[in-house]
């Protein structure tokens, strides 16, 4: 749901299991990966979780409309797949994001509101599927949810004191103008955000789930929750034993360079390279913007090698190497990778801090602000405001963060935490999975707190409570001091009259 996330929230991606035929193993059961239909990179990171699972024994299969469904075979071919119609729906979302994404811009809060009404109200078309399966166990696989479903579906209690929402660029050391902004974001975007998922899917829900059933009442019965998030990069929060950090499951080991980007890479010498890309949804710039890179990276001693489709930039440099597709795994993890220019991705992200390389993060949309904020406070690198950037700024921020020593120890020091793990992130996904597979549902793992009405999560019942005892004992103690006064003047004014 890619774009769904231009509210800065990642969408939910669902993993469906069928066929719980065992009890002690879990060896070649079926299992049913349910992909949003527009996003590549969280496709990506779905599809690298069920290639894993067949590596394992597993039979996977993947649901994908039939517009797509022969590419799909063709990229994975150890997927089995069901394809259906969608009337369309893939071709009009591919087109919104086109044309909202294809050059790198920021959007105005008047856009991401037409992009959320138009996006959810195709995704909607997408949930009868889900739904029609949802009776089976499940699992969630997400950065965090646009609707917020989640938040109260896991039952975790989330503190607005530290707890900064992923629609800001906020840290965990907030201001107080930054902890109201929170609270007030807290309060209201969840309150939004879960009516306008209740109007666009409740409907659903009671046709393929059950009169009673709301699309909240089914999203808490998720059995687990993986969440690309870590402990080095994320900041500390509470979470409830069926959620599992698994940030990172999409870093894998490097393959070797093509002859020519290798031969590229090398003729750097000392100096090294700066790797540039925007991610898969940006093809290219607005003429100023690309001549304002251009010129930035013309002034380097370093070489650059640039994922960008489009015109050629007229002040482009001889150090400057343009690529319609970059195989950034494989450069960030190269030697004489010095820097990386992102948007702040979560799966750039990942990939440069598992192989150590400091960042200049220049934000776009979604979740990426929040990306940014967290590896400036963990001394990963530096971030810039993409609109009002300067060719000027961004050379000054690169030659910091390749200068600055503090920059490249703190990466390969996160990079060794984030490395020394009992499991890699894909290993621990694949146990979880497992588990589930094996013992199907995990109700001992999931908090009470998601089956408790409102006034009793809050206490209010208790708090009514206490408050009516104390207020009758107050009643009482006055009643009681009011009679003894009466009683003392009484006889005060009888003893004063008999006198």
């Amino acid at each position: 749901m890619e774009i769904a996330s231009k509210l800065r929230c990642p969408a939910v991606l669902l993993l469906v299991f069928l066929g719980f035929n065992t009890i002690d193993s879990c060896s070649s059961e079926k299992v049913l990966l349910v992909p949003p239909p527009r996003g590549k990179s969280h496709w990506m990171a779905l599809a690298k979780v069920g290639r894993a699972l067949v590596e394992k024994g597993h039979l996977v299969t993947v649901v994908v409309s039939e517009d797509i469904v022969e590419k799909r075979r063709t990229e994975w071919p150890d997927f089995q797949f069901e394809a259906f119609q969608d009337q369309g729906i893939e071709a009009r979302l591919k087109t919104l994001q086109d044309n909202v994404h294809s050059v790198a811009r920021i959007l105005s809060l008047y856009e991401l509101r037409d992009i959320f009404v138009t996006a959810f109200g195709e995704f909607r078309n997408y949930c009868a599927l889900l739904l029609a399966h949802f009776r089976v166990p499940h699992i969630a696989l997400m950065r965090g949810d646009p609707n917020c479903l989640d938040e109260k579906a896991t039952g975790v209690p989330l503190p607005p004191s530290y707890v900064p929402s992923l629609a800001t660029d906020f840290t965990d050391d907030m201001s107080f103008a930054q902890r109201l902004q929170n609270v007030l974001l807290y309060t209201f975007l969840p309150m939004i955000s879960r009516w306008g998922a209740s109007s666009l899917y409740d409907e659903l829900v009671r046709k393929y789930v059950g009169e009673e059933e709301t699309i909240q009442s089914v999203t808490s019965r998720t059995d687990l929750w993986l969440y690309l998030t870590d402990n080095v990069l994320d900041f500390p929060r509470p979470i409830m034993p069926n959620m599992v950090q698994v940030g990172g499951l999409n870093v894998r080991e490097a393959d070797p360079l093509t002859e020519d980007t290798e031969t590229f890479v090398q003729s750097s010498g000392e100096d090294g390279v700066i790797v540039v890309s925007f991610g898969s949804m940006v093809k290219t710039m607005s003429k100023d913007k690309r001549e304002i890179f251009a010129a930035a990276f013309a002034r380097l001693r370093q070489k650059v090698v640039w994922r960008y489709v489009g015109e050629k930039p007229a002040g482009l440099g001889n150090n400057t190497k343009l690529l319609g597709w970059l195989p950034q795994n494989d450069l960030l993890a190269h030697p004489k990778t010095r820097v990386f220019v992102t948007h702040a991705g979560l799966n750039g992200v990942y990939e440069a801090l598992h192989h150590g390389v400091p960042m200049v993060c220049l934000p776009l949309f979604a979740d990426e602000p929040a990306n940014a904020a967290r590896v400036v406070a963990r001394g990963l690198g530096v971030t810039l405001d993409f609109s009002t950037v300067t060719a000027d700024q961004l050379y000054q921020a690169i030659l910091l963060v390749l200068t600055n020593n503090s920059y490249h120890e703190t990466a390969a020091r996160l990079s060794r935490l984030h490395r020394d793990q009992p499991q890699s992130p894909m290993e621990r996904a694949v146990w979880w999975i497992e588990h589930v597979i094996q013992h199907g549902r995990l109700p001992h793992l999931r908090a009470r707190a998601v089956e408790l009405p409102w006034y009793q999560y809050y206490l209010l019942d208790v708090a009514a409570l206490l408050l009516s005892v104390c207020s009758a004992v107050l009643v009482t103690l006055w009643c009681g001091c009011s009679l003894v006064c009466r009683k003392c003047c009484a006889n005060g004014g009888g003893k004063l009259k008999s006198q």
